[in-house]
């Protein structure tokens, strides 16, 4: 009985570690896709300052029109 609350134990774990993985894994990924792309830092960087209150709603959706249409 108590052997097999062991491997249990174990397989959770290892479950819990691979999940855990690929759930970090997923996020650099695209962290680095982010990097990469120039357009798409510009907008999370909008979008940060539109939360923290330093810009109000219109000047974010002028800011994003102008980004989207490239002047």
């Amino acid at each position: 009985m108590t052997f097999g609350l062991f491997w249990l134990a174990v397989l959770g774990g290892a479950f819990y570690l691979i999940r855990r993985r690929m759930a970090t894994g997923a996020a650099a990924a695209t962290a680095a896709t982010a990097a990469a792309d120039p357009m798409a830092k510009a907008q999370s960087i909008l979008a940060e300052r539109f939360a923290r209150g330093e810009i109000d709603e219109d000047e974010y959706l002028l800011r994003m029109s102008a980004l989207r249409n490239g002047g």
